[in-house]
């Protein structure tokens, strides 16, 4: 269990179906008290898919920058804006909100569009996950995260996360040429992509990092305990990308580079 197996105090905040669906999942926002440090206090989305329990979790203290869920994606657009932080950030899959509030709570000039899917899980997250803070430099979007970047404004953002899954399956859509192309064309110079490839093993992660035609500089793959994240880097500053690297292989194993 890790973390949570020194936290107590488990408090069910709201429970809900997944209506839109229609699929038999039980989803439960839930609290849990660190009993010897309140900024280690959590929130979490829960739900069981057949015999995989899956969540995603925030730090509720605003003094907590890095979030509990994904590390390695946090530390990857930490180390690439090390000199120069981003103003514009997006995220796909943006209900759980871990890494919204990270963006927000990180730089402090950023604001951030979340692209969601489901209308439930945004009335979730804007009654449980979006606090006053976040609120005037946080949009969340309701739409499909594939139509949302193939109409995105050319160079519009510097950093982009996706995050997107069907339960615990990766979106198949994540994978097609067309929308990386998407990404690369809203992306300004000086910018960063990070695909979250949980469930990935680490040979598909590097085939899906080799197979990328669209013109990003430089593709990497980083492993961070079994879990695997895409980088893509839309930037011909050597200098720049040999400092990212040189930070990025502190905290996560470097698989492949392209």
């Amino acid at each position: 269990m890790g973390l949570l197996s020194s936290i107590e105090n488990k408090t069910i905040v709201d429970s809900f179906r997944d209506e839109e669906t229609g699929a038999p999942v039980k989803f439960v926002v839930a609290d849990y008290k660190h009993p010897f440090c309140k900024k280690d206090d959590i929130r979490r989305i829960e739900f069981q898919n057949g015999e995989s329990f899956l969540y995603s979790s925030v730090y509720l203290s605003e003094k907590r920058i890095f979030q509990p869920m994904y590390p390695c994606a946090q530390r990857i657009a930490d180390c690439f804006f090390k000199e120069d932080p981003p103003d514009k950030a997006l995220v796909l899959g943006a209900a759980g909100c871990t890494l919204p509030r990270f963006l927000i709570q990180r730089y402090d000039d950023c604001f951030v569009t979340g692209v969601e899917y489901s209308q439930q899980l945004i009335k979730i997250a804007k009654r449980h996950f979006i606090t006053e803070k976040m609120k005037s430099r946080f949009e969340i979007v309701n739409d499909d995260a594939f139509m949302f970047v193939k109409e995105a404004p050319d160079k519009d953002y510097d950093v982009v996360f996706v995050d997107l899954f069907v339960a615990e399956k990766i979106h198949s859509s994540i994978f097609s040429q067309s929308f990386t192309d998407d990404l690369y064309r809203i992306c300004r110079n000086g910018s960063v992509v990070v695909f979250n490839l949980f469930g990935t093993d680490g040979l598909k992660a590097q085939r899906f990092a080799e197979s990328i035609a669209a013109p990003f500089d430089k593709r990497y793959v980083f492993e961070d305990y079994r879990k695997f994240f895409l980088c893509l880097a839309k930037t011909g500053d050597v200098l720049l990308l040999s400092r990212f690297e040189k930070r990025m292989t502190r905290y996560a194993d470097l698989v492949c580079k392209v």
